[in-house]
């Protein structure tokens, strides 16, 4: 509206992806890594622009300055007992299609993967063994760092980007894996939310609880209050067994 293209047509190429490989750029200044998250699933409408936007970035700024690490899914089929590589075979072969090949896969799975699938997910998506990375489900989420670590994903990362870090220093964080494992005793707290069925829509709320729990040993059981049942009912109904 302000003129500024000249009359010209404004495109998803190059005009929205540059502005988004500007939006990368912004970011970068005083750091050593940025870490960008496309979020979605491969093959959405809503992504393309920013997909084939870090494709550009790539070429903007070589190759050894940017790596692609791809999060998905290995099925579990329970009636066949069996995992099953298909999904990532596609979603990798769409990211290819785009002009994306992932340097890492990290592979969400609720089964230990078998050294054959992982054999087979590298073959058919052409990516080094050692870069395919199990991502199995956790009680603990902070369990799956160690988990990844385990892995070597932190080597790969700095092996790609020619980085010579210290080992890194993970007592904290096992410390705290062993505090939420050894939790012993409870406490029920009730959360009153307009949008709790959208759970997600206050985490910060409920993981700053069970942090807090964490520290006094405690495992936080948070009953979800909606606020408009809570003005036409009865308050003592809903704080029947909350600490």
């Amino acid at each position: 509206r302000k003129g500024e293209y000249l009359g010209g047509t404004v495109q998803v190429i190059p005009h929205i992806t540059d502005e988004i490989k500007k939006s990368i750029v912004l970011v970068s200044n005083n750091t050593d890594v940025v870490i960008v998250e496309i979020g979605g699933t491969i093959g959405d409408i809503e992504s393309l622009p920013f997909l084939e936007a870090i494709r550009q970035f790539r070429t903007d700024v070589g190759s050894s300055n940017v790596i692609y690490i791809h999060l998905t899914l290995v099925p579990y089929i329970k009636t066949a007992c069996e995992v099953k590589t298909k999904p990532t075979q596609h979603s990798v072969k769409e990211l290819r299609q785009i002009g994306i090949q992932p340097d890492i896969l990290i592979c969400r799975t609720e089964r230990e993967m078998a050294a054959s699938d992982r054999e087979k997910i590298a073959l058919f998506c052409d990516v080094q063994k050692e870069a395919v990375i199990e991502a199995r489900d956790a009680k603990v989420l902070y369990d799956v760092v160690l988990k990844l670590k385990d892995q070597n994903l932190d080597d790969l990362v700095c092996k790609h980007f020619k980085l010579d870090p210290p080992e890194a220093d993970l007592r904290e964080w096992e410390a705290l894996v062993a505090r939420v494992k050894s939790l012993d005793k409870e406490v029920n707290i009730g959360l009153v939310g307009k949008y709790v069925s959208l759970q997600d829509a206050y985490l910060s709320v409920s993981e700053a609880l069970s942090h807090a729990g964490y520290h006094y040993k405690a495992k936080v059981n948070i009953k979800w209050i909606n606020a408009g049942e809570l003005v036409d009912g009865n308050v003592e109904d809903y704080l029947t067994g909350l600490d």
